[in-house]
């Protein structure tokens, strides 16, 4: 099977058996290409960093059609849908509900002739709908049949949250009539529509509200808003749904990575391909602040579990896993961090935590993946009270002491990702310091 991105480096088809000789950077790429556009999400993966990896194992033999690429931290779904263009299966886990269900409908193709009829039986009466919705609402403050999601007070304008939850429960009668995967794919643009309506400030990757000022002129037209991005989504599937093969499988496990084994099995990966987070959700991508209302509007998650994706994160302020005292005897590079953290009095401990866990991912993969076959971590060193942090070092050693074989490091620039450029790091009011401009992307062998 073949497609218009496999093993291309802007239009120009590899012939180079050497990782180095391609540029990483990607500077204008389009990012949004089939179902990559659905939804943002952040701290996204570029699309061309698992493209051009599956497409030059494919050619160098390492890996084949049919095989498995797994993601341990599948986010919005990148590499599943990466994987699907190169006929891979896919496999993959997040902790986020959210993430899952925006990974699984990007990446399973959905057959035309049954889209467009679960298309039209949505929007059929859709105006009317919402119309007797806002009437009734004007005339009590109140929709009586409408059962209120659970978000916070004061996020929203109500009579758009109001037309919001209407579409919801049509959503839901969609899924009734035409399935689970039709549903959820209306619901990415029911959460497309969500953050547009709500008072969140959309520029931002943690959850900002407007100034109260600017809320009183923030009258957003949720019928508007919903028709042009479901019309945008629709032709995005169907130029996907054409392109890939649909027997193959992906499944995106709602569990966590430090555990993975127990989902994906031993031995099942061909290929992993994976970005995580660059340090706990607290300090640095709040990945649950991001998808909290949205996730919540499609009525098939609950606040609790939204609240808790971030205090469950690599690092995060749930202990899932208890200290390993012997992490830094592991990695010299984490030692040397370490000790210049505990010089400063900085957030060492917090440092601790997060590589605990992610050792504990790495032993995870480890398992999943067949013997001496590629795994891609691709990491952005951070800072941590104005200590740099090299992840990629961090990455390769803690690697190297459980058995893999380091292969390649890539350095690349990152031109597009909505990431906090700059942070407070003493939490001192005017005092900000860089926190990422680059990646690496670590390619070992595994185990």
């Amino acid at each position: 099977m073949t497609n218009s991105h496999q093993s291309t480096i802007d239009g120009v088809v590899a012939d180079d058996d050497s990782l180095e000789s391609y540029n990483w950077t990607f500077e204008k790429s389009d990012t949004q290409y089939l179902t990559h556009g659905l939804h943002n999400y952040p701290a996204r993966m570029i699309p061309k960093i698992p493209d051009t990896l599956l497409g030059h194992y494919k050619q160098t033999g390492v890996i084949e059609e049919g095989d498995l690429v797994y993601d341990p931290f599948s986010g919005s779904g990148t590499t599943a849908v990466e994987g699907r263009l190169h006929g891979l299966n896919a496999e993959g886990n997040d902790i986020n509900p959210f993430a899952v269900m925006l990974s699984e409908a990007k990446a399973i193709p959905l057959e035309r002739g049954g889209l467009s009829e679960a298309r039209d039986a949505l929007v059929d009466g859709l105006s009317e709908d919402l119309r007797e919705v806002r009437e009734a609402y004007d005339e009590s403050g109140e929709v009586e049949w409408l059962e209120m999601p659970d978000v916070r007070d004061g996020w929203f304008p109500e009579p758009q949250l109001h037309e919001l939850t209407a579409l919801r429960d049509r959503i839901d009668s969609v899924e009734d009539e035409f399935g689970e995967a039709y549903a959820r794919f209306f619901r990415i643009v029911l959460s497309h529509t969500t953050r547009k309506v709500s008072y969140q400030r959309n520029g931002e990757y943690k959850r900002y509200r407007l100034a109260e000022e600017d809320r009183a002129d923030h009258n957003p037209d949720v019928e508007a808003i919903f028709t042009k991005k479901l019309k945008q989504n629709m032709e995005k599937m169907r130029d996907y749904s054409n392109r890939v093969d649909h027997d193959l499988d992906t499944t995106i496990h709602y569990s966590d990575s430090r555990t993975a084994v127990e989902d994906v099995g031993e031995n099942q990966a061909d290929i992993v391909i994976t970005s995580p987070p660059y340090g706990d959700h607290q300090t640095t991508v709040a990945y649950g602040q991001f998808s909290q209302d949205p996730a919540l509007l499609t009525g098939k998650v609950t606040y609790d579990e939204m609240k808790d994706v971030d205090k469950t994160g690599l690092g995060g302020r749930y202990d899932v896993l208890e200290p390993l005292s012997e992490l830094e005897e592991y990695s010299p590079t984490l030692k040397a961090t370490l000790d210049t953290l505990r010089e400063k009095d900085g957030r060492s401990d917090d440092a601790m935590d997060f590589f605990r866990d992610y050792y504990a991912v790495m032993e995870q993969v480890g398992e999943i993946t067949k013997s001496g076959q590629p795994v891609a971590w691709v990491v952005a060193n951070r800072t941590m009270s104005r200590v740099n942090i090299p992840t990629h070092l961090i990455t390769r050693e803690l690697c190297e002491h459980l058995g893999y074989e380091f292969n390649v490091n890539l350095p690349r620039e990152i031109p597009n990702k909505t990431l906090p450029w700059e942070n407070a790091p003493e939490n001192v009011e005017g005092t900000k310091g860089d926190l990422m401009a680059n990646e690496n992307i670590v390619i070992l062998r595994a185990p």
